[in-house]
């Protein structure tokens, strides 16, 4: 079970709260097991809500560019959940793809433009020195200010909370188990094969 508890709809006054945890649960997503904790506090779920309804799903950089990054992030980070979403989904089936996923610089998969955004990634996931200022002319030469600045934002955000999911101990299913315990008729629907 989960190290923390999950918050149930009808546990949750706050009536957007509540809304947003009844469509993670219709929808697969955004994990509903995890919107369950972070409901714990409102802020913290009106945070991660509406910065990836403004990052994700808006913002300057396209949407499939930026699932594509979420997908490289949670598979070479090896967040079993994210990594069971969308694209990272479809990826995860195949060996080959997810060879010249996490084997990008040398793949031909990718645009030089993709190849430069993950490079970026694993500088800010793993060595920040490799930001180097080689880099960041590269980066400059590539992308925008704004673009650099949502890039940037949208791989700590996925990381970090891929990263604070992975201490959570939860896991897709245990949100229906206590659903179905406290005798609420909610059905958690299944992993999302397509982005959201």
């Amino acid at each position: 079970m989960a190290n923390i508890s999950f918050r149930l709809p009808h546990q949750i006054e706050d009536l957007e709260g509540r809304r947003w945890l009844e469509a993670a649960i219709e929808r697969g997503k955004p994990g509903p097991e995890f919107q369950a904790i972070r409901a714990h506090v409102p802020g913290v779920m009106r945070s991660f809500t509406k910065t990836r309804e403004w990052i994700y799903h808006e913002g300057v950089l396209d949407f499939e560019f930026k699932e594509l990054l979420r997908a490289y992030i949670a598979l070479s980070g090896d967040c079993s959940y994210c990594s069971n979403q969308g694209v990272a989904r479809e990826i995860r089936g195949s060996e080959e793809q997810l060879d010249k996923l996490l084997n990008y610089k040398k793949s031909d998969e990718y645009s030089a433009r993709e190849k430069l955004a993950m490079e970026y990634a694993d500088a800010i996931m793993w060595n920040p020195d490799d930001a180097d200022e080689a880099m960041w002319e590269r980066l400059r030469a590539e992308f925008t200010e704004p673009e650099l600045v949502e890039l940037g934002y949208w791989v700590g955000f996925t990381f970090g909370g891929q990263r604070w999911l992975r201490t959570l101990g939860s896991a897709q299913g245990q949100l229906q188990e206590a659903i179905d315990a406290a005798g609420d008729n909610l059905v958690v629907s299944g992993p999302s094969t397509t982005s959201d």
